[in-house]
């Protein structure tokens, strides 16, 4: 019924295991079964999940060490919160996401995965927040680069980083017109080979 779908995740990444790429199909699935009924994103089939959420996330995964802690802030149905769990095992993830109806799916992906290096945060974050500190904060589609700053700088490890997922090149310059250079230093990176315009954002305080 799937084999569509297995082929082109095994196509599209050949360097990851055939016990990660399992995960990843089932991740897919479920969120699609999930989102006839919950309705947690713009998504009407598996294909379009692994196509516009998965290989959307990947350029992002692909910049992350094999033991980093991470909070993915505003992680929604888990992307890349959950994508890192599984493609990352030696990293230790912390999903915050808001949304208690997100949180039961991202639990229950959890669960039926077996992920142990992952675990959800069903709360808002605010500007000193009692969330702890981690040495990378990703993000995809949570708020402006300014906003995220704002909420997180107090959870950055020093010698810490962002890795934030967004798209116009024009609108990221835009919001991080007003960061202190002085305080941060940012590069924004071109993700290739996608239909839309899609770039990285590492960010990083000044030592």
């Amino acid at each position: 019924m799937h084999k569509k779908l297995e082929d082109r995740i095994k196509e599209s990444l050949p360097n990851q295991s055939d016990d990660e790429l399992k995960k990843i199909k089932v991740f897919v699935l479920r969120a699609i079964e999930f989102n006839k009924s919950h309705n947690i994103f713009v998504r009407e089939i598996a294909e379009e999940v692994f196509e516009k959420d998965i290989l959307d996330c990947m350029p992002l995964i692909e910049k992350i060490n094999h033991d980093e802690k991470i909070l993915d802030m505003g992680s929604g149905g888990g992307f890349p919160g959950l994508l890192i769990a599984i493609l990352r095992p030696g990293c230790e993830i912390h999903l915050l996401e808001k949304s208690q109806k997100k949180c039961y799916f991202l639990n229950k992906i959890i669960h039926e995965l077996e992920l142990a290096n992952v675990k959800t945060l069903n709360t808002h974050i605010r500007p000193n927040n009692k969330l702890g500190t981690y040495n990378l904060i990703t993000s995809r589609a949570f708020s402006s680069t300014e906003n995220t700053l704002k909420l997180s700088n107090k959870n950055l490890e020093t010698g810490g980083r962002y890795i934030l997922l967004k798209g116009r090149e024009e609108k990221i310059i835009e919001e991080t017109q007003s960061l202190d250079t002085n305080k941060y230093k940012c590069e924004i990176i071109k993700i290739e080979n996608t239909k839309h315009e899609r770039h990285l954002v590492e960010i990083k305080i000044n030592e």
